[in-house]
């Protein structure tokens, strides 16, 4: 994400804030901090893109009710949303922004649940400026930090990619080697047997 934003500066901003975010939003501050943009850009152009992914998602929750409802990733949200309206109303609008993966489902769980779409937007406007400045702060007050961890975090990938795969090839040998002996085959069965 570190190297779309600083190739295509706000547009990605705009893009990676509706899909994903969070680290896009930290590594917008970063770069507002270099100076690629300022950081009242990364404000509004950060806070656009949060509010039209939440709209989008919320239309999507008003207009495909019955089938919003069976997406895999609104099931296993939907108990964790029902709490937090329950427990906080209309304030958790605000807070699903800092919980992982609540923040898509909840605009989809708000469609469903008739929450009017006036006051869905004046919150989320208002909820998507506060998010959007407290992370991209984040990223320009701590730049030098993110930049060395970002660093680290190059070399370390080779580390774990080595690692995934080695970890892939034991899954995939365990798996074949119960497989065979549930059949209760040999894999190498000698000519006499056969």
């Amino acid at each position: 994400m570190y190297e779309l934003l600083q190739k295509y500066g706000l547009w990605a901003l705009f893009f990676g804030t509706m899909i994903e975010g969070d680290l896009t939003l930290l590594f917008s501050g970063v770069l507002a901090r270099a100076g690629l943009f300022t950081f009242e850009e990364t404000l509004l152009v950060g806070t656009a893109g949060g509010v039209v992914g939440d709209a989008i998602s919320y239309l999507i929750g008003a207009r495909f009710r019955s089938g919003a409802r069976s997406l895999h990733f609104f099931a296993r949200a939907r108990p964790r949303l029902e709490r937090l309206m329950k427990r906080f109303g209309v304030l958790s609008v605000f807070i699903v922004k800092y919980v992982y993966g609540l923040r898509t489902a909840s605009a989809m769980f708000w469609g469903l649940a008739h929450f009017g779409f006036i006051k869905f937007i004046a919150l989320t406007i208002a909820s998507c400026f506060v998010w959007v400045g407290l992370l991209a702060g984040l990223g320009f007050t701590f730049a030098t930090g993110v930049e060395k961890l970002i660093g680290d975090l190059k070399r370390i990938q080779i580390i774990l990619l080595v690692v995934v795969v080695i970890v892939a090839t034991v899954y995939v040998i365990t798996r074949f080697e119960r497989r065979v002996i549930e059949e209760e085959k040999e894999f190498f069965a000698t000519e006499d047997e056969e």
